[in-house]
Parts: C-alpha cells; sequence; structure tokens
C-alpha cells in the first residue's frame, strides 16, 4: 500500500507540469506545490532508505559501505528538496538542489544493482525469479534518458515506479521464504 502511494503521489506531483518538458523540481518553483512536493521528497526519502536498508539486511551478507550510502542517499534527497531551484539554475543553490536530487538517485539504482549480485550468490532461488524485472527497468529508463535528453515527468514517475515495484517484489520473495520455512518446520 505504501508503494502505492508513492507511485500515485509521484504521478500526481510530476502531472501538475508538462509531464515531457518539465520534472518535479519544475513544480516545485510553483509556489502552491513548493511545500508539497519538499514533503513529498523527505517522505520518499525516508521511505526508500529504510525499504533498501530492509531488504539489504535480509542478506546474510553485505558490505557495510552499502548502509553508509543508503544513509547519505537519504540525507542528499532531503538536502536537494531543501534549497530552492530557479529558473536561471546557475545559482548555488540551484545547482545544490540539481546535484542533490540527482546522486541520491543514481545511488538507489546501483545500491540496488549491488543488492541484485548479492542476491544471485546468496539466494539464487530468489534472483532467478526478479532480476529481470529490475535489469528491464533499469534499461528502459535509460533509452529514455537517451531518448528524451533530460529527466522530465515520464523518466521520474517510471523511476518511483521501478524502485517501488522491486523493492516491493524482493520484500514479497523474502516473506514468502520464511513462510515456507516456518510451514516445514
Amino acid at each position: 500500500m505504501l508503494y502505492l502511494l508513492i507511485c500515485s503521489f509521484t504521478i500526481f506531483i510530476a502531472s501538475r507540469a508538462d509531464l515531457m518538458y518539465e520534472n518535479i523540481t519544475g513544480v516545485s518553483t510553483l509556489p502552491q506545490y513548493h511545500l508539497l512536493v519538499i514533503i513529498y521528497t523527505f517522505l520518499c526519502a525516508m521511505i526508500f532508505g529504510y525499504k533498501t536498508k530492509k531488504v539489504f539486511q535480509c542478506l546474510t551478507h553485505y558490505q557495510p559501505f552499502c548502509l553508509i550510502t543508503i544513509y547519505l542517499s537519504s540525507l542528499l534527497m532531503v538536502i536537494g528538496s531543501l534549497f530552492i531551484y530557479t529558473t536561471n539554475g546557475q545559482d548555488l543553490s540551484s545547482k545544490i538542489h540539481v546535484y542533490c536530487s540527482m546522486l541520491p538517485s543514481l545511488f538507489f539504482i546501483i545500491l540496488l544493482f549491488i543488492y541484485n549480485r548479492y542476491l544471485l550468490y546468496q539466494f539464487p532461488e530468489i534472483y532467478q525469479h526478479i532480476h529481470w524485472y529490475f535489469e528491464s527497468g533499469v534499461s528502459f529508463l535509460g533509452i529514455l534518458l537517451v531518448v528524451f535528453t533530460r529527466v522530465n515527468g515520464y523518466i521520474e514517475i517510471l523511476f518511483a515506479i521501478l524502485m517501488s515495484s522491486y523493492l516491493f517484489i524482493i520484500e514479497k520473495q523474502f516473506q514468502k521464504i520464511s513462510a515456507q520455512k516456518s510451514s516445514s518446520q
């Protein structure tokens, strides 16, 4: 349910401007949506950070830098939302906003890629069921970036759907495994 709300709010907020030419940053420059975008970004940072940490902790072994990167990514998303983007985009506040918004998105994708590799060795049965979804989604995201040549509302919506659904699928797979283990005991 939480993931569905994230996707719904992403679609709602991104659609407040032209999806082809604007992104959520463009929506945040509109006074009536500025506070809503800050709250939305803060909640997404906390939820994606918490859920990503939770799925990493389902692994039997992972590198400590993964948790540090999760915390850093969540913090950067929050910082990015607090700095106001201006239409000229050349001032320091705009640059901090852009970098603190883009880097966490890339970090989360890289973290889930690393997570996929850990799954391959630690839980190959789960990896076989879900790796194609993540890899196809990231490939499609990359194709859209090349086609559109910019981050627009469509890409942000696809990113939210990809992250939410992949984390949801992972959680369901681990719940299924723990239910099988408990029923066999």
